[in-house]
C-alpha cells in the first residue's frame, strides 16, 4: 500500500513538473515568436459632455500615445479604434486645466501620452444677427451713381464665444466698383468686423457666402450746344449793330438729364448795348443753371456797332 502511495505521489509530482515545464516552454516560445514591443500612434482628441451654452478653445486636436504589448496584438490593432477624450461635463467660464483621457486596448499598456492635459478657455456661447452691408471697393465713374443695393441674404447670424461676438459691429460683403457702368451682381465671403474696421476672427457666420445686386444709373450727360449771345437794351439812335460774333461758337454742356435734356442752346450772360456807339469785345460767362456744367465757361464776344448810313441796307438796328 505504501509503495502504491509513493508511486502515485511520484506521478503527481511528475505531472506538476511537466505542466510547469510546458508553461515555461510556452512563455519561451511566445517570447521568441511574439515578443513584447512598443508602438507610437497619433490619436484624435474628442470632446464629451460639453453643454451647448458653452464654447471651448485651445483643446488639442490630437495626442501622441506610446503603447506596449505583444507584437501580434500591436500588429492587429486598428489605429482608427484608438480614442482620446476630454470630459467637459463639469466646466465653467474661464481658463482651466483638464486631463486628457485614454483607454488602452485590451492586452496593451499605455506607456506615455503627450500631452496628457490641456489648459482650455471656456466662454458662453452667443448668437447675434446682423444685416449684411456692402463695402464698395474703388469708385464708379463720375457720371455714374449707385441707384439701389440689395443683398442675399439680407441678414446673417454671427455665433461663437461671447467675448468675440460682442465686439462685432458690422458684417460686410466687399464689392469691387472699379469700371462698373451698368447693373451687376457680385458674390463673395461675408466678413465680421469691429467698430474700428478690423476683422473679427474666431466667430462663425451663417451663411458665410453672400451676393449683392447693384443697380447703377448715369447721372451726367453731355451735349454739344451752340452758344447764343444774349443782349439787353438798344444802341443809341443813329447807330446799328452790324454783327455779333462769338468764339467758340459751341460749348460742351454736361449735367443731370433733367437739367440739360431740354436744352437746344446755351446763352451768355446779358450784354448791355445802351450808350454803345462803337464796336466792343470782351469775355463773357455762359449761363449755367443748377445741375449743369459748361466747357468752356467763358466765350469771347465781339459786337460790331457803327453809325447808321443813309441807304445802308446791311445795317440793322438792335
Amino acid at each position: 500500500m505504501m509503495r502504491l502511495l509513493r508511486k502515485m505521489q511520484n506521478n503527481w509530482v511528475a505531472k506538476v513538473l511537466s505542466f510547469l515545464g510546458a508553461v515555461l516552454m510556452w512563455f519561451y516560445v511566445m517570447k521568441e515568436q511574439n515578443p513584447i514591443t512598443d508602438a507610437t500612434y497619433t490619436v484624435p482628441v474628442h470632446v464629451q459632455n460639453l453643454s451647448d451654452k458653452y464654447v471651448v478653445e485651445d483643446i488639442p486636436k490630437q495626442v501622441i500615445v506610446h503603447l506596449r504589448g505583444p507584437r501580434n496584438t500591436i500588429l492587429a490593432l486598428a489605429q482608427s479604434s484608438l480614442r482620446a477624450y476630454v470630459d467637459l461635463g463639469d466646466i465653467s467660464p474661464g481658463q482651466q486645466n483638464v486631463p486628457i483621457q485614454f483607454v488602452s486596448p485590451s492586452g496593451l499598456a499605455l506607456v506615455s501620452m503627450t500631452p496628457d492635459n490641456a489648459t482650455i478657455s471656456v466662454d458662453e456661447y452667443m448668437v447675434k444677427e446682423f444685416p449684411v452691408e456692402v463695402q464698395q471697393l474703388g469708385k464708379v465713374a463720375d457720371d455714374i451713381a449707385v441707384k439701389k443695393i440689395s443683398t442675399v441674404p439680407k441678414v446673417v447670424s454671427v455665433s461663437g464665444p461671447k467675448r468675440l461676438v460682442a465686439t462685432v459691429s458690422h458684417v460686410l460683403l466687399k464689392v469691387n466698383m472699379v469700371d462698373r457702368k451698368s447693373n451687376f451682381t457680385s458674390s463673395g465671403v461675408i466678413t465680421a468686423v469691429n467698430a474700428a474696421g478690423g476683422v473679427v476672427d474666431g466667430v462663425t457666420i451663417t451663411p458665410r457666402q453672400g451676393q449683392a445686386q447693384l443697380e447703377l444709373e448715369q447721372i451726367r450727360f453731355e451735349k454739344n450746344l451752340p452758344v447764343t449771345v444774349s443782349t439787353v437794351g438798344e444802341v443809341p439812335a443813329g447807330y446799328v449793330v452790324r454783327s455779333i460774333t462769338v468764339d467758340p461758337q459751341q460749348a460742351i454742356v454736361s449735367g443731370k438729364e433733367s437739367a440739360i435734356g431740354g436744352l437746344s442752346e446755351i446763352r451768355t450772360v446779358d450784354i448791355p448795348l445802351q450808350n454803345a456807339t462803337e464796336t466792343f469785345a470782351g469775355d463773357y460767362e455762359l449761363r449755367q443753371e443748377d445741375g449743369m456744367t459748361a466747357v468752356p465757361t467763358r466765350v469771347h464776344v465781339t459786337v460790331d456797332i457803327r453809325k447808321k448810313l443813309l441807304g445802308d441796307t446791311n445795317a440793322k438796328s438792335h
